[in-house]
């Protein structure tokens, strides 16, 4: 090593002279001498600083060399360095590689990677790379790394080893220099609201839960349902008295002669549609108490008349022990039909009413067939007594 040192010094020396750096000792002066030694000494240390950190060794006419490296050569405490030992040597010559426990000095090893071999330019190339890494700061070395070799085929064993190199370990802590800082104030934690929040939500869910099963557990001892029905709106009185007609023209009551109970059940229908329409108690009222309300609301005089007539013939056959024909019983449905039809609500659907109204008429035109039939057998006897009974009625009124 030495020697390669004071060959290149000699090179450098060579090439300065010849590019006239240096001159003759004759004409040199004190200052030039100073010049020289200053190029030196430079031209030293920056060779020293470049094998510190590349060190490379070579013997036995250049079969074999070897070189240490570390990736940087300033470090804090706890930093890694890869530590790396490459051989370069000829197929002939067989190489033994330092091992995990090599002693490296001051640094502790952290890991080992032995790499295989390779071959490069007639070369084979062997790496090791150590992971080292020192906790104590201040200046360490590297100390050199020996390895083993022999020429084959010769079996002598020689020793080669790594130049040392340099390490500096600062300290993590901050410059003690300065003023010295104020105290700082005690660091608050930040309340945490997410339990706050998550308790209160669980809390909520669990008295909802509560009162549902409270509730529940009351509606069922009850005998209630749980959840409320749906209550249909009402139903428009027109729509209810049709269906009633309609059931009435259907019922049978003329063909078996229960006249009287046709004529009570559709005297029944127009009182309770009158109810719905007019908010009048007619169920509860006289017939004559029932046209009394009547004339208080906004029923026209000419629909008022058909309540007349309607309700004064079926207190004949009801009161009186009239018997009316067939072709009377045709036009008490008739009445009760056109009552509804021109006093019902206009904003009303009225789609149905004509196919009501035409279905009953037909019924009735049917009951009246039958009930002529039955007039045939009565004498002329049983209208002039339900005529006295009438006219007793009216007395008693």
């Amino acid at each position: 090593m030495k020697n390669q040192t004071m060959n290149i010094l000699n090179n450098t020396h060579q090439q300065a002279g010849h590019a006239k750096f240096f001159r003759p000792v004759e004409d040199r002066s004190e200052f030039y001498l100073f010049g020289i030694l200053l190029q030196r000494a430079a031209l030293f240390l920056l060779l020293c600083t470049f094998l510190s950190l590349y060190p490379q060794v070579s013997t036995a006419q250049g079969k074999i060399s070897l070189s240490a490296s570390v990736d940087r050569a300033t470090i804090t405490i706890g930093d890694l360095i890869t530590y790396t030992v490459t051989v370069i040597h000829d197929k002939d010559v067989r190489v033994f590689m330092p091992s995990l426990g090599e002693n490296l000095g001051g640094f502790e090893i952290r890991d080992y990677t032995d790499h295989e071999p390779r071959e490069e330019d007639g070369k084979i190339i062997k790496q090791v790379d150590y992971i080292i890494s020192t906790f104590d700061v201040g200046d360490f070395e590297i100390p050199p790394v020996e390895i083993g070799y022999m020429i084959l085929p010769d079996s002598t064993r020689e020793t080669l080893k790594t130049e040392s190199i340099k390490i500096v370990v600062e300290s993590v802590k901050p410059s003690e220099d300065g003023d010295i800082r104020e105290i700082k104030p005690p660091w608050e934690i930040p309340y945490n609201w997410k339990p706050v929040i998550v308790g209160s939500i669980i809390a909520l869910f669990a008295i909802l839960f509560i009162i549902a099963l409270i509730y529940v557990i009351r509606k069922r001892r009850r005998g209630e349902p749980i959840l409320p029905k749906k209550i249909e709106p009402p139903r428009p009185p027109h729509e209810i008295a049709y269906e009633e007609l309609k059931r009435l023209a259907d019922s049978g009551f003329l063909q078996n002669g229960e006249i009287k109970q046709y004529y009570s059940e559709i005297s029944d229908i127009i009182r309770q549609y009158i109810e719905g329409r007019y908010q009048i108690i007619a169920m509860e009222l006289t017939t004559t108490e029932v046209l009394d309300q009547l004339k208080t609301t906004d029923v026209a005089d000419e629909h008022f008349d058909l309540f007349v007539r309607f309700l004064e013939a079926c207190d004949l056959v009801k009161f009186a022990k009239y018997v009316p024909g067939k072709k009377e019983h045709d036009e008490i449905m008739r009445l009760a039909v056109e009552i509804v039809d021109v006093t019902k609500w206009t904003d009303s659907v009225a789609g149905e009413t004509s196919i009501a109204a035409g279905e009953e008429k037909a019924s009735d035109s049917e009951i009246l067939v039958e009930t002529e039939e039955n007039e045939e057998s009565h004498p002329e006897s049983v209208t002039e007594e339900c005529s006295d009974n009438v006219k007793n009625k009216d007395e008693q009124d």
